[in-house]
């Protein structure tokens, strides 16, 4: 046997044992509680030199679901005052086209290890999974299911500490390729299997001088672009050492997502088409809304709301299939196209494939772009009382760069001076501070032309005296 052959035995019976493992967890009526074990407090080896532990243990539990997430529950386009079946700048991004609601990949909180009460969160939060707050200096355990039908799913942070078992990102882990290694379960679970993740929030995450809190954040990274396309991303806050209870006290926080959804490369697009596509002369949708006056399979733009063209960049063959409402699995290689376990890692490329083929298969579906994953100010509005304090924990994911801006009162950027707006990449967090001086119902936006005339806009509202919300303090 040659020494690849021997390696790609090596990776297949790595993977098998990997998969016999979550088989025999998946099987259990209670998934969670077969790796609510590892809720122990034990920290994980070795710990960063930088990471001094505050004995605090933060737990979390967390999944991954399918959800039908409305873009638009009102209907509206609440910036130009129609009914979004009436409005151009809907009809021009082509939501209404195929209607306002899609399946989701979302992440979703939970009370406890049993998964049976969701957490509470705000209406706003939207799209975003559950805030994950701690201190620096606290360990974060997170006892993870996957809930997903077919796709994997991981938890990836940006921005605090973890080890090898616990970075939620599948790559081989090797010094030369085709060399056996195995992933970490955390890396990509299937469907069925649960993981817990210990994150440590060392000194390198904690906020900048002077400011109470930073934000990080946290998605899935099976397939990147497609997992986060699919909705699977979340908050999480870093507050300095002691002072979590009393920021949360002292002010108003708003987690706030700016995400360019591309529902033609989320792992549950082929889903989305199969449900809203019944023939090449018409569409089923649970909105309330009317196709366009075109065919629900042409398409006459040319590029897509970021000018990059994306629509005639797809695969060819896709356009045909989605013309017959079927999908088109990505073109590979035949030895992965067949599913050949012992080609190349398979343990690495079999869960990462999963994803990618579910993705891509209805070619003409729109990009949304949200903020909290609400196009056109459909999100409840972020409310505050006169002279609030007020911090802004602004991020975005995506292929699109941003600009925070909003009317009617200026923010801080890291205790400097006012400003009006301040840009974000995708991928990029920012911790913004704000005085609520200006009484109003205000805009909060992205200035980036397009994208706010696709629906990239929020209200906030600050109230006078008289303010119907708990005071702060």
């Amino acid at each position: 046997m040659s020494l690849r052959s021997c390696s790609s035995f090596l990776v297949l019976a790595l993977s098998l044992l990997s998969s016999a493992t979550a088989a025999a967890v998946s099987s259990s009526s209670s998934v969670p509680q077969a790796c609510a074990t590892a809720l122990d407090g034990v920290l994980p080896s070795p710990t960063p030199s930088n990471f001094k532990f505050s004995g605090n243990v933060r737990r979390y539990y967390v999944a991954a679901e399918e959800v039908s997430w409305n873009y638009a529950p009102s209907g509206w386009d609440n910036w130009l005052g129609v009914p979004l079946g009436a409005s151009p700048r809907a009809q021009s991004a082509g939501y209404n086209q195929y209607g306002y609601t899609w399946q989701k990949a979302l992440y979703r909180g939970y009370t406890d290890a049993t998964f049976s009460t969701l957490l509470t969160q705000p209406a706003w939060q939207g799209t975003q999974g559950p805030t994950l707050r701690s201190e620096v200096g606290d360990l974060i355990e997170i006892l993870f299911v996957n809930r997903l039908p077919n796709q994997y799913a991981s938890m990836h942070s940006m921005g605090l500490a973890y080890t090898k078992d616990h970075e939620g990102s599948l790559y081989p882990n090797n010094t030369t390729p085709g060399q056996a290694v195995a992933p970490a379960l955390g890396d990509a679970l299937a469907p069925g299997q649960c993981y817990v993740y210990k994150w440590m929030v060392s000194d390198g995450a904690a906020p900048p001088a002077g400011q109470p809190s930073q934000l990080w954040g946290y998605h899935s990274y099976v397939s990147l672009y497609e997992d986060t396309n699919a909705g699977l991303v979340g908050p999480q806050i870093v507050y300095q050492r002691g002072q979590m209870n009393s920021t949360m006290a002292n002010y108003r926080e708003f987690p706030l997502l700016y995400m360019n959804y591309d529902e033609s490369a989320s792992i549950l697009s082929t889903t989305n088409m199969q449900r809203l596509v019944k023939s090449p002369s018409g569409f089923t949708s649970s909105a309330s809304s009317a196709p366009s006056s075109t065919s629900a399979f042409s398409d006459t733009r040319s590029t897509d709301n970021y000018g990059n063209g994306h629509y005639t960049a797809r695969n060819s063959v896709r356009q045909a299939n989605n013309a017959q409402g079927t999908a088109t699995a990505i073109a590979t290689p035949s030895a992965l196209a067949s599913g050949t376990p012992g080609f190349g890692n398979y343990s690495f490329w079999h869960p990462q494939l999963t994803n990618l083929n579910a993705a891509g298969g209805f070619l003409f579906a729109p990009n949304w772009n949200t903020m909290n994953g609400y196009v056109y100010a459909n999100s409840p509005p972020f409310e505050m009382c006169l002279d609030d304090k007020v911090i802004w924990y602004v991020y975005a994911y995506g292929i699109a760069s941003h600009v925070f801006h909003m009317h009617g009162n200026g923010f801080t950027h890291n205790g400097g001076m006012n400003q009006a707006s301040i840009g974000i990449n995708d991928g990029e967090m920012k911790t913004l501070h704000m005085t609520a001086v200006g009484a109003g119902k205000w805009q909060v936006i992205c200035h980036v032309s397009n994208h706010l005339s696709s629906g990239m806009e929020e209200f906030y509202v600050v109230y006078p005296n008289g303010c119907p919300l708990p005071a702060l303090g």
